[in-house]
């Protein structure tokens, strides 16, 4: 049998243009081209057959019949279909096609199909939309685009330390802050603006020139079309304006061509940069936040990435906001599908196993601390019939399953008391009901967490993974999950907990009790019986109050449901 060479495909599914790269055996990954152009336009149309074309074919298309084209199908991702004239086309249709073009160009160029397929996401989108895309490119490996982003930029980012990756594409933008790991980068935190990109500039400067061409004939029609030709024209103003702006990240001065007005509007960098502005503001404030998030002061650089990062007031409102200067790449729009294509390739799917029931957590509401006793009634019932998972390792429940065997944890927390000691520090300034042992950092060494798996209770024991869990001084908490597996053996079955994620908050403490009063978690839990997924779902986060024992250098903590040790690091 003749040896099978892989072939990688990486793609970065954008707003208004996909871009990929693809590596060949023994050749270095290299952009694939898309009718001699790196780019290739995620614009949709359907022919006057009904049949649907992308590309540079559907842009062609619209110039003939504009009502039949739909130019961002990525901004349709939470709508069920699209009117494409007279038709309506499910939206994963149109992403599909756009995904089977670079398929297919991607076939013509290796000579045969494509063996490993990386498609990029943002970081923040939830379930519904990742199915949606696994429906468009079936057996695509998803991948975050800040991750992919990071392998391209953040390479020798040293383990430990923390960027910013400010993806900002046409249609959206995207703040999120990685940390580099030991196995590659996890998001700490993500903040994503849906109606923030180069498009919205694009509309301020539309708007700019409304303010001196209202009055002048034609002017309407380009802003609210109603006929054939009115749409057409409208659909080459914005394309001028477009074609302008990037420009000017090259020049300092342009003109841009209204249509069926018949003049040229003169354009500069200092009006481009006022249009932009509010734009931009938006950016910063959405990376602040994903830094308050994520629990980092300031970053240890500044990733760009996107077709709109290249403009030089990107670079300058960063700059101002935090001090640093952002990493800058010639071309910015290939920087994630050039990362994906460095991500190592996924382990073998696995399927699900339909005569397997479970039990959805994911909509169960955040329990307070005198809700536990009810809920815990309430929840022991529902789960005789099903499998029952307690989401996110260690404190990462809202339903909690039983108490077990609480005598037993009692007495092994108070052995644990005999040799306990604070060992706090006089020049640092704590707030009131924080305990000066618990604050530093904290790396989890043991966890065994009671669950019920099909009725009965069982023991899952952690095997394998980092969770890192840290206090502060002035009672903000924050703990991170990378791939935490716990396991357990029931009935000859194998069960697998898998946990990744963060999540940020608060606490006090007072005589040896850890009370949360809030948390804001990221990320996913899933649960698997014999390798096959079994249910999944966000990670979620207990407030349940924990009694704790420190000495110094060790932390044992135990709830209803869980114990497990710490050690400082």
């Amino acid at each position: 049998m003749a040896d099978v060479k892989t072939v990688r495909l990486g793609v970065d599914f954008g707003t208004s243009n996909t871009v990929a790269v693809l590596e060949l055996p023994n050749r270095e990954p290299r952009p694939l081209l898309f009718d001699g152009s790196p780019l290739l336009p995620s614009a949709v149309a359907a022919d006057a057959g009904g049949h649907l074309v992308v590309g540079r074919d559907a842009l062609h298309t619209a110039t003939i019949d504009p009502g039949s084209f739909e130019p961002h199908p990525k901004r349709c991702i939470d709508d069920e279909s699209v009117l494409l004239g007279d038709r309506a086309v499910p939206v994963v249709d149109l992403i599909a096609a756009v995904l089977q073009r670079v398929v297919g160009e991607a076939e013509r160029a290796a000579g045969g199909p494509p063996t490993e397929i990386v498609l990029t996401c943002p970081a923040g989108w939830a379930t519904g939309r990742r199915d949606l895309l696994r429906r468009a490119l079936p057996g695509a490996q998803l991948l975050e685009e800040p991750v992919a982003a990071a392998n391209h930029l953040a390479a020798d980012l040293p383990v430990g330390h923390t960027a910013v990756v400010y993806d900002f594409g046409a249609g959206t933008f995207d703040a999120s802050v990685i940390r580099r790991t030991a196995t590659g980068f996890a998001v700490l935190a993500t903040e994503g603006l849906t109606d923030c990109g180069g498009l919205d500039i694009d509309a301020a400067i539309v708007s700019s020139f409304g303010a001196a061409l209202s009055e002048q004939p034609g002017w309407s029609r380009l802003v609210e079309p109603r006929s054939t030709a009115d749409r057409r024209a409208s659909r080459q103003l914005w394309d001028n304006v477009r074609q302008a702006k990037e420009m000017l990240s090259r020049s300092t001065s342009t003109l841009v061509h209204v249509p069926l007005v018949d003049v040229e509007v003169p354009v500069g960098r200092e009006q481009l940069d006022a249009a932009a502005a509010p734009v931009l503001d938006r950016t910063i404030g959405a990376v602040k936040a994903a830094l308050r998030t994520a629990g980092v002061d300031k970053p240890g650089a500044i990733l760009l990435c996107g077709g709109s990062s290249r403009m030089p007031a990107v670079i300058t409102v960063l700059h101002r906001a935090f001090g640093i200067e952002p990493t800058v790449v010639d071309q910015p729009e290939f920087a994630v599908a050039e990362g994906s294509i460095r991500q190592p390739p996924a382990p073998a799917p696995v399927t699900e196993d339909p005569s397997w029931p479970t039990v959805d957590l994911t909509k169960r509401p955040q329990a307070s601390p005198r809700r536990i006793v009810a809920d815990r009634r309430a929840w022991v019932g529902a789960a005789a019939a099903a499998v029952v998972l307690v989401a996110a390792a260690v404190t990462a429940a809202v339903a909690l399953p039983g108490r077990g065997d609480d005598r037993e944890r009692g007495a092994a927390l108070a052995a644990a008391s005999a040799s306990a000691s604070a060992s706090p520090s006089p020049s640092v300034s704590y707030a009131p009901g924080v305990d000066p042992c618990l604050v530093g950092r904290w790396r989890e060494v043991t966890n065994t967490r009671t669950n019920t798996i099909d009725g009965n209770k069982v023991q899952f024991t952690r095997v394998s993974g980092t969770k890192i869990a840290q206090y502060n001084a002035d009672g903000t908490n924050s703990v991170v999950f990378d791939n935490v597996v716990g396991t357990v053996t029931v009935n000859g079955a194998k069960w697998e907990e898998i946990v990744n994620g963060w999540s940020n908050g608060t606490f006090k403490s007072a005589s040896g009790t850890i009370i949360y009063t809030s948390w804001a978690p990221g990320g996913t839990w899933e649960l698997r019986r014999n390798g096959s997924r079994n249910n999944s779902g966000p990670l979620t986060m207990s407030i349940e109050p924990e009694s704790y024992v420190c000495t110094g250098t060790t932390l044992t903590v135990g709830s209803s449901f869980y114990t497990e040790t710490l050690t400082r690091i």
